[in-house]
């Protein structure tokens, strides 16, 4: 090799994709399309460089590496295979004969294999030893005309008669490959980034290292050095992703490392992303012994919120208190009695399960004073239901002196008069307001009464605005409810409709839940919804609730033309929530169609996305996917990217943590083991970077 080839090819990006060309040649290219290639190879070959596994990576040139300085320039580049399976070659039937022929010559003694060539002449085992191999093209290294090593998506020259070598990369050579982001890629990451508050681009994390099959024997031993993945901790920004497997195949795992790998990155630059786990097996929340007896609360403990809809210490409470946020506590009724069977009927109660406490705006004093009405009646029923109610409470009635003298007057009507209990104040305490409620709904209906044998509008009591009653149908409905009795004086359930709905109230709250965890989330820390225990209802509609209301604040910051916060949402048993039969105007629909446009960024956790809707899937950047044994699912999985290359593997693959991953930067799909949650490693992370900031 002269000088200047020497150095051409030392410094040649093309070239260290081959790696130590003289020991890792695998073959010659003898035929190929615009999307495969075929290799044909030996087992000399393979021996020496331990072995092609299938969905292994290769490498194919048509240059000489020792001479690359003197390669035409149309050969100045290398394409990137992947082993797909074996294909015959058209003499295999001969070989096939001379194999079955040399066995059939063999005598008793000789059942086991001898020498090298097991009593064949070097000429014919060497001629045995060739295979073909049909590879896919996954794109084409070359270098552009600012020195830069890019990779094309496809082939760009079609050759007959094909130069090209293959080889198979390992250690270095192999990490430039599976690592390779284009620079375009890495300048609208790092445009991202600085969007989303970062100084730059995060520095990639070590998501694990390089897998092609379940047996590990010679790829990932025997001093063969593990391949690092590295992944882009602003690919999963304002992104979608997928964490697909069977339980127990590492979901959970890959959860906690993006989890962990957000925190840090968010950590090193000093800014604030949220981060909201919906946690339905409480395996985020608490340690179990997969996760070396620790959790993410204990590794991040002084950025971590845990919310359970129980009294548990350590835990912030789930549940919100029906008496102050009347609003969303009726909203939770309404969706709990919609999403289960009651014996409870009647009209008033349907008025009552179609009504809102949504206050309206106090320049509207007449609608503003109904609203108050309402409220304090729906007080008066959470108390006759048995809801504990917080200490002091008050209620806030109505006392004017048009509806006392109204009242008074009917009193002072009857034979013997009535003794009117009207409260001291506008203030009293829950058995007062009941009573005064329940008392002017007798006299309102005793007036409509009167009324009707007068034969004159049945208005009852009236309110300010003349010929209006000042019970309106909506407020009769709720005194109905109180005195669990119809207008027509017929008794029904009533109050006792909601009484089952004591288990999501807590009477400890004074804020929204809701506000609190955004508030948090604001504040860059990592929230985790405990949805293990407590009512099981709890899944559907308080997680609903709280996404909506996040979704909801995301878009309206969105369109005041403001930056909304950085918030990433993780959700297990996601097919339960974003199925095929999912409306797409419903909100986790939206949240993982539209989300990303209000910097949401969704990770979604299921064992069946065949399950999960068409639409989501197909707009998914990232994916994680480990075993899954259902040839409809993996059908479902074939249609996106390459995974398709992967069916066989997928199904047969039952490891812990044996994943094929596709990310937003990568082009193509890599399999890789993904490495263990290790709450040391993160912990003395955390430690190095809260030296530095100290510094």
């Amino acid at each position: 090799m002269d000088i200047a080839n020497h150095i051409v090819t030392g410094e040649s990006p093309l070239v260290q994709l081959l790696g130590d060309y003289d020991s890792s040649f695998a073959g010659f290219v003898y035929g190929m399309r615009f999307d495969e290639v075929l290799v044909l190879t030996n087992d000399d070959f393979k021996h020496k460089i331990k072995g092609i596994a299938h969905n292994s990576f290769l490498v194919a040139a048509g240059f000489n590496p020792e001479k690359f300085g003197d390669a035409e320039p149309i050969d100045q580049e290398v394409l990137l295979l992947r082993v797909l399976e074996p294909v015959s070659l058209p003499q295999d039937v001969d070989f096939v004969r001379t194999r079955i022929e040399h066995h059939q010559r063999r005598t008793g003694g000789e059942k086991y294999p001898g020498e090298v060539n097991d009593g064949l002449d070097p000429i014919t085992a060497v001629e045995l030893q060739a295979g073909g191999l049909r590879c896919s093209v996954l794109g084409t290294f070359y270098v552009d005309d600012e020195a830069n090593l890019r990779l094309g998506s496809d082939i760009e020259n079609f050759m007959t008669l094909s130069r090209l070598r293959a080889y198979k990369p390992r250690g270095e050579a192999l990490a430039k490959i599976v690592n390779h982001v284009n620079p375009e890629v890495r300048a609208k990451a790092r445009e991202e980034a600085l969007k989303a508050g970062f100084k730059a681009a995060p520095s990639p994390i070590h998501i694990g290292s390089v897998r092609y099959t379940s047996t590990a024997r010679m790829q990932r031993g025997g001093g063969e050095p593990l391949v690092p993945v590295m992944i882009h901790p602003t690919d999963f920004l304002s992104r979608r992703t997928a964490v697909l497997g069977m339980t127990r195949t590492g979901k959970s795992n890959t959860v906690k490392t993006t989890v962990s790998a957000v925190a840090l990155a968010a950590m090193t630059d000093g800014i604030k992303v949220g981060q909201l786990i919906f946690d339905i097996n409480g395996e985020y929340a608490n340690a179990n012994h997969q996760d070396d007896g620790s959790s993410i609360a204990d590794v991040f403990p002084q950025q971590t919120v845990r919310y359970r809809a129980l009294a548990t210490p350590g835990f912030e409470d789930l549940r919100g208190n029906f008496y102050n946020d009347c609003d969303q506590a009726l909203n939770l009724i309404q969706s709990l009695f919609k999403s289960e069977k009651s014996p409870f009927s009647g009209q008033d109660l349907d008025a009552f399960l179609s009504s809102t406490l949504e206050e309206p705006d106090k320049s509207d004093r007449s609608e503003h004073t109904r609203w108050k009405r309402h409220r304090a009646v729906f007080q008066c029923i959470l108390h006759r239901a048995g809801f504990s109610s917080p200490q002091g409470l008050t209620v806030e009635v109505p006392v004017a002196v048009a509806l006392t003298k109204q009242i008074e007057a009917w009193a002072q009507a009857q034979t013997p008069a009535v003794m009117v209990p009207v409260p001291a104040s506008a203030n009293v305490s829950l058995p007062e307001a009941c009573a005064w409620f329940e008392f002017v709904r007798q006299v309102n209906l005793a007036i409509k009464e009167d009324q009707a044998e007068q034969r004159v509008p049945t208005i009852g009591l009236v309110s300010s605005t003349p010929g209006n009653s000042w019970v309106d149908p909506t407020l009769e409905a709720f005194l109905n409810m109180l005195a669990r009795e119809t207008s027509r004086k017929q008794n029904f359930g009533g109050w006792r409709a909601v009484q089952k709905y004591k288990t999501y109230h807590s009477s400890r709250r004074t804020t929204d839940v809701t506000n609190e965890v955004m508030s948090h989330l604001d504040a860059g820390r990592i929230v985790i919804l405990d949805l293990s225990a407590g009512p099981v209802e709890i899944r559907t509609v308080l997680s609903e609730r709280i996404a909506r209301q996040i979704f909801e604040r995301q878009m309206n910051t969105m369109h005041r033309g403001e930056t909304p916060k950085n918030v990433v949402l993780y959700v297990e048993e996601a097919h339960n929530i974003i199925g095929k039969r999912a409306d797409l105007t419903e909100t986790w629909p939206r949240i993982a169609k539209e989300g990303a446009k209000a910097r949401i960024a969704f990770v979604y956790a299921t064992q069946e996305p065949s399950s999960v809707h068409p639409n989501i899937l197909a707009n998914t950047e990232n994916w994680f996917v480990t075993h899954l044994n259902n040839d409809d699912e993996l059908k479902t999985l074939a249609k996106f990217y390459d995974f398709s290359d992967f069916i066989a593997s997928l199904k047969a693959a039952q490891d812990v943590g044996f994943a094929r991953i596709k990310t937003l930067s990568a082009p193509f799909v890599i399999p890789t083991q993904i490495q263990r949650f290790s709450p040391n490693e993160i912990k003395s992370r955390i430690t190095c970077i809260l030296g530095e900031g100290s510094k």
